[in-house]
């Protein structure tokens, strides 16, 4: 009777709100407190105190803490899973209320990767924004992506098909990528020998975490194997800029190399595979006018995107 007397909840505190629910599960999600107070714009002790009262309201232990950061017990996990079909409810009942505004007015953020936001996008966005000035576009480049279910962004702009269920999608251009080198490198290493593999030659490349999902990373590990990798970075602009400092041989989209003039094409033996650009945004949203007068513009502009 003692043990049944601890999971009983105690007299006199409040009733459980939506608001504990969203802190439990952004804490479940970044599985630490201090994770969870910077996505909810918060202190960690706010975030414990949070907890401890939820904790208390439930009569249960959500998480256990470990070095590796917050664990949920057996109880957490089976509250995750109801949680999580109360969130999808609410933002479903959020999204349809939304749609009953009228006009293109209002704001829209839009996510995407750092350079293909700022080189392809913030232009289409900002005439989109000057045809319909009562509009307020917020274009959030991250390489983390934002979450079309829990409405951490209205569209969604990226390399590769959607996963998540309740999305539309549609293949909006397809981005060719060549091998660039600077003069300075040319001179002093000369042209790549694709038939030794890139032997005596230095490359630019991803970092190591991302180099399995980029399609010319594994190209450059293919035909220039035997290269040297003098610099990793994971942005578009940053490898340009290390290119143009002589760094090495570099995979990049020919849209982003024409921003930089120092940067010469090299002929290779096979292409550089091309990357498709696929927008998505939530089934929800679809009837919203906002969103689909970004959507439908977005389409439009970037339909020859190359």
């Amino acid at each position: 009777m003692q043990g049944a007397n601890v999971s009983r909840k105690p007299p006199g505190l409040p009733a459980i709100e939506w608001d504990d629910l969203r802190y439990f599960l952004t804490l479940a999600r970044e599985k630490s407190l201090s994770g969870a107070a910077r996505s909810l714009g918060t202190t960690q002790p706010t975030m414990s105190r949070r907890l401890e009262l939820f904790e208390k309201k439930l009569g249960a232990v959500l998480f256990q803490r470990r070095p590796s950061g917050l664990e949920l017990t057996d109880t957490g996990r089976q509250i995750l899973d109801y949680a999580g079909r109360m969130e999808d409810a609410a933002l479903a009942a959020e999204r349809i209320a939304t749609g009953s505004s009228a006009g293109l007015s209002g704001t829209i953020r839009v996510t995407s990767a750092e350079w293909l936001g700022a080189r392809v996008l913030s232009p289409l966005l900002a005439e989109f924004c000057t045809l319909h000035p009562e509009m307020n576009i917020e274009l959030v480049t991250d390489t983390e992506a934002l979450s079309l279910t829990r409405r951490e962004t209205d569209i969604a702009v990226r390399f590769g098909r959607f996963e998540q269920e309740g999305l539309m999608q549609r293949k909006i251009g397809s981005l060719p990528f060549g091998l660039y080198a600077a003069p300075g490198y040319l001179k002093a290493k000369g042209l790549p020998d694709f038939r030794q593999r890139g032997a005596g030659a230095t490359v630019i490349a991803m970092n190591a975490a991302l180099a399995e999902s980029v399609a010319e990373t594994k190209w450059l590990r293919h035909h220039l194997a035997h290269a040297h990798i003098a610099f990793r970075s994971n942005s578009r602009d940053g490898q340009a800029a290390a290119a143009v400092a002589g760094a090495g041989l570099v995979c990049l989209p020919a849209r982003l190399a024409g921003a930089y003039p120092q940067l010469r094409a090299i002929e290779t033996p096979a292409p550089v595979p091309s990357r498709d650009v696929w927008l998505g945004f939530h089934r929800d949203t679809r009837g919203i006018p906002r969103v689909r007068g970004v959507v439908d513009f977005l389409a439009e502009r970037t339909r020859r995107l190359r």
